[in-house]
């Protein structure tokens, strides 16, 4: 036990003064925790966690075979029941659960959606479904998803190029075994309705039918005229269950009718200034945060989503089984969003409405992957073994989508007043396709290996691999079909684990691994820089886990360091080299799960100490070195708490709290986000076995706050609200 945290101590030595006083925390939460274990080497595997609690032991991605517990790195689930408890509809209304991640607003050619940083690096490509990879920008809704994981810190040898920062997988929901139907209906205080069915049907002794349907309306609160509608439904057939040859298949389709939005204008940190906004340069102006400054005559949001899933599972033996796991899918998306902007700030507050965003896009994919997993005996050490090979083919076209009839709001220009914007300007142009369009095709072959060993009852080391031969043709211009940028690249990416176990419900852990990011990774790429070599990031984590309270709750703690030495930058003359290096290093503390029957709780806290080491020799960022990288909040964390008062009657209380962040780590021209604390509650009332009521409160205190960082705009967050679900169980 001393020699590990010798090794904590000397790695600590090595790292700023915030990492050493998070080793301390550590060790001291490692002490603490083996102190309790004492009283808890002797329980069994029997555990005191229902069905409704927020602790998940095992990972879904099978490349993780351990128990969490036994994992060298940070994993945190959302399950079902914190995401019903919490009335998740979104995937970013699931990750609030989770602290040390912020939402990036759309910017010019990257589509608003999903997108996201992971301890302080984008993972807007980082999302998985099913373990396979889903590129496209769009928001997703969780009506059919039954769990979302998130693994932070570098792991390309898991999930090939990106994941930076970290990486998000969803879970779908699967038929199984069971009969139930159950349906809920929601009504808001902001126009809002939602509207589920949930159904599951055995089909003889092996075999299950699962229909997931929505219907989904509603403004979004503290936004004027911002509103969004989904019908959506998904199937799951799955045959062989409790069997050794199992399949699944799973076909789900979402259509979104949306009234886009990218937020309020931020006022430039520099140049003359208006004097009126003279005081507020780099901030937000001093205006009502529900404005919208769009067109409801022009912009429009339309996304047509849809997919198949297929998985096969053979057990070949009791110790390997063969998995096979398969999707093919598309989004399609159309629409127009005004990018707020001021016009002329010298000389007034307007607000032009001339730069209007279009997007007529759609991204494919088919994928497929083939797992060997085993668990072997080799002397006296035990493998958990994991070999396979993946291939995938992700494709993007983009129609130019244009003013087929003069934009009269461009032509004038429309200006539209800062405080008190009018969203019915007249409108008589007309856009669609001029007949152009721009293509990407890429395809991706990957074989990778993982090893988990155990060597005694408290050695376990897992070791990792994954080559990946990733390249895109990239039809870059609408003129001329024939000019094509080319990218292919060749990327080893590795992972390693070393875990010490004091004892059977606790553990002490050192990993480390890394990541690649081709310059193709989002499937553009420029002839600028398409011949780079990927962009190159090496992370460090020490962390100890332990299971108490009979093994109803989790606690975890790390500190980590993350470092991208591969840098892709722009030098004195604008051309684009690897020569840049960024840095973030930190603390993170979790626990989920219950502190005694009636009583549950999830909570996190992340501390990042960001900074650019390094840059190239382009004027603009050069003059970045030393900040903090952009969406990177020093402090940020989450709770929440439910408490069963009866068997009918429960309350839940949640919290969140945003460290201040910037949208660029130009001192000269970055813009501020300030700090916020939100706060939520939840009371429910189980009248029987069948009927449910449960009333939500959102951001209780109507806090006005920046919740998705752009470079020219930013998005407030939603103001307060209050819903009253009914659920019923046939």
């Amino acid at each position: 036990m001393e020699s590990v945290f010798f090794q904590g101590d000397y790695m600590a030595n090595h790292f700023s003064k915030p990492a050493q006083i998070a080793v301390a925390v550590t060790a001291t939460l490692s002490a603490w925790a083996q102190a309790q274990e004492v009283r808890e080497l002797e329980v069994t595997h029997a555990t005191a966690q229902t069905e409704n609690s927020y602790k998940v032991d095992e990972s879904a991605n099978r490349k993780y075979p351990q128990p969490l517990l036994d994992t060298a790195k940070t994993i945190t689930t959302i399950s079902q029941p914190l995401m019903r408890d919490r009335n998740v509809d979104s995937l970013r209304d699931a990750l609030r659960n989770v602290s040390g991640i912020s939402m990036a607003a759309g910017e010019g050619g990257t589509p608003s959606g999903d997108s996201m940083s992971i301890r302080g690096f984008s993972a807007r490509t980082d999302i998985f479904i099913n373990g396979i990879r889903d590129i496209s920008g769009y928001s997703r809704d969780m009506f059919n998803i039954e769990s979302v994981e998130v693994a932070k810190g570098p792991g390309s040898a898991v999930s090939g190029r990106g994941s930076t920062g970290g990486s998000i997988s969803l879970q779908l929901k699967t038929a199984k075994l069971d009969d139930f139907v159950e349906a809920s209906a929601r009504v808001g205080t902001e126009s809002d309705y939602r509207t589920t069915v949930d159904a599951n049907k055995t089909l003889g002794d092996n075999s299950a039918l699962r229909v997931n349907l929505l219907a989904d309306d509603g403004d979004v609160a503290g936004r004027d005229h911002v509103e969004n509608q989904t019908f959506a439904g998904a199937i799951s057939f799955a045959t062989g269950l409790n069997t050794n040859s199992r399949f699944s298949v799973n076909a789900d389709l979402q259509k979104q009718d949306n009234v886009p939005d990218y937020g309020i204008p931020w006022v430039p940190a520099t140049g003359d200034i208006v004097d009126e906004l003279a005081d507020y340069a780099g901030e937000a102006p001093p205006v009502d945060f529900d404005n919208f400054y769009g067109n409801l005559y022009r912009d429009f949001e339309e996304i047509d989503a849809k997919s198949l899933t297929a998985s096969y599972e053979y057990d070949l033996s009791d110790s390997t089984m063969l998995r096979a796991n398969a999707r093919i899918g598309s989004v399609a998306r159309k629409g127009i969003v005004t990018a707020p902007r001021f016009y002329k700030i010298a000389e007034s507050t307007d607000v032009r409405m001339s730069d209007e965003k279009t997007r007529d896009t759609k991204d494919s994919l088919a994928a497929v992957q083939f797992d060997l997993i085993g668990e072997y005996q080799l002397g006296a050490t035990t493998h958990n073994l994991v070999t396979g090979v993946e291939w995938a083919s992700e494709d993007f076209k983009r129609w130019n989508y244009v003013a087929l009839v003069a934009d009269n709001l461009n032509d004038d220009p429309g200006l539209n007043d800062l405080y008190n914007p009018d969203p019915y300007m007249e409108f008589t142009g007309e856009y669609g396709r001029d007949g152009t369009s721009i293509k990407a095709e890429s395809t991706n072959k990957a074989v990778y290996i993982f090893d988990s060993v155990t060597f005694t009852e408290q050695w376990e080391a897992t070791v990792g691999l994954r080559y990946d031969d990733f390249s895109v043709d990239y039809q870059n211009s609408y003129t001329d079909p024939s000019s094509i940028v080319s990218s292919k690249d060749s990327m080893l990416s590795w992972n390693l684990g070393l875990v010490f176990k004091p004892a059977a419900n606790g553990s002490v852990y050192f990993g480390a691994g890394n990541s690649l990011n081709p310059s193709a990774e989002g499937l553009t790429v420029s002839s600028n820089y398409n011949t780079l070599e990927p962009e190159e990031t090496t992370s460090y984590e020490i962390g100890t886990k332990w299971s108490l309270m009979d093994d109803a709750l989790s606690l975890n703690a790390a500190i980590f360091r993350t470092n991208k030495d591969k840098v892709r930058t722009r030098d004195i003359d604008g051309n684009y080299e690897i020569g840049g290096e960024h840095q973030v290093e930190g603390l993170e503390l979790s626990a989920a799960g219950q502190i005694n029957k009636n009583w549950l709780v999830t909570a996190s806290y992340t501390y990042q100490d960001s900074e650019v080491l390094k840059e190239g020799g382009y004027a603009s960022s050069a003059i970045t070195v030393g900040n903090e990288l952009p969406r990177t909040p020093k402090n940020s964390w989450s709770l929440w708490t439910k408490y069963e008062l009866s068997d009918q009657l429960a309350a839940g209380f949640g919290a969140q709290y945003m460290g201040k962040v910037y949208n660029s780590s130009n001192p000269e021209s970055r813009r501020v986000a300030d700090d916020y604390l939100l706060f939520d509650l939840m009371v429910s009332y189980q009248f029987d076995d069948k009927l449910s009521l449960q009333l939500n409160g959102e951001n209780l205190t109507d806090e006005d706050y920046i919740d998705q960082v752009g470079g020219g705009h930013f998005i407030p967050g939603e103001g307060r609200s209050f819903t009253l679900s009914a659920r019923y169980a046939f």
